[in-house]
């Protein structure tokens, strides 16, 4: 039997306590963003104590290192994260506040809800988070020819889009491209890239790859990016969208995705680039060092020559599982 920690005594105890269970108004339905309960306990003194369960809608299986945040007039109060069994604690809360409770963990839709403590209280609160769909994240797409040319972009996407800008029409965009990047519509409007996400119709699960301490990303997302021929702006737009979601983990999996990537996103473009670059990072949180095969980047490598189109994106996965000691 696995030893019990003092957050899960506490959660225990609550449990025993007669108290009123209510059901708390959600800020979506059940169906996208999962539920929330709260059972309230006197407690007898000058603070309030949250004490809360997370797991998984579907499964039931504990959420590990869900972040649990307090905020108090805007701001940042306290935060804590679920230990292995998915349980946290807030203790010392000051009486007759309202605060907001946000609940997050990757892979799963953000739950919100304002906590009002007009008494001392222990608050115990059942949350099941619900899985979020695997999207793939902010493509985009630069193009650089040659000398300015009207260039017709078309993508053969095996799945739902669900965001674009400029606006995707069903035959592609059409665009006139500078050999700086600039674009420009039809209309005149000005663009610096093409950029879409969308929800595939099948799931990608790479057999290697890389484990990267959080800590290193930056520096190892440099390295990477520039081999596979990404310029200096183009990568610092990839770090600057992805590292505040993969720096404070203890560790991140990563895989760039070629073939796979390529069957459910073609790209078809008229006149054809002599240089096509497509960066497409997988990436998971991880916890814990796991060992995986080391991926070889040589296939993904690309030198820029002539008319050049490149493009990045990446999307989160949880296909790596860990062993919970």
């Amino acid at each position: 039997m696995k030893r019990l920690t003092a957050s899960i005594c506490i959660f225990l105890f609550l449990v025993s306590v007669s108290g009123c269970k209510v059901r708390q108004p959600k800020v979506n339905d059940e169906e996208s963003t999962g539920s929330l309960e709260i059972q309230r306990s006197n407690f007898g003194a000058d603070n309030s104590t949250i004490a809360l369960k997370i797991t998984d809608l579907d499964t039931k299986d504990p959420v590990i290192s869900a972040k649990v945040i307090v905020y108090k007039d805007g701001a940042l109060f306290k935060g804590v994260l679920t230990n292995t069994e998915g349980y946290a604690e807030i203790r010392n809360i000051p009486l007759y506040q309202t605060y907001r409770l946000m609940i997050q963990a990757e892979g799963y839709e953000t739950i919100e809800t304002p906590i009002q403590n007009n008494k001392s209280e222990h608050l115990r609160i059942d949350a099941k988070l619900k899985m979020r769909r695997f999207q793939v994240e902010k493509p985009v797409i630069y193009l650089y020819p040659t000398q300015q040319q009207e260039i017709h972009v078309r993508l053969d996407y095996d799945g739902e889009l669900t965001h674009t800008y400029p606006h995707y029409p069903k035959e592609g965009w059409t665009v006139t491209a500078d050999p700086d990047g600039r674009l420009w519509d039809k209309s005149g409007q000005e663009y610096y890239a093409l950029f879409w996400e969308g929800i595939p119709n099948r799931k990608f699960a790479p057999q290697n790859g890389f484990v990267v301490p959080g800590k290193e990303t930056a520096s190892f997302l440099e390295e990477k990016l520039a081999y596979l021929g990404l310029n200096r702006r183009e990568a610092n737009e990839f770090i600057m969208y992805w590292l505040p979601r993969m720096e404070d983990n203890p560790y991140n999996f990563i895989h760039f995705d070629g073939a796979d990537y390529e069957e459910i996103a073609a790209l078809h473009i008229n006149p054809a680039p002599e240089t096509i670059i497509r960066v497409m990072m997988l990436t998971q949180p991880l916890q814990s060092r796991v060992e995986v095969p080391v991926q070889d980047l040589t296939s993904l490598k690309k030198t820029r020559q002539g008319f050049t189109l490149v493009e990045w994106g990446g999307g989160l996965l949880d296909c790596i599982k860990e062993t919970v000691h």
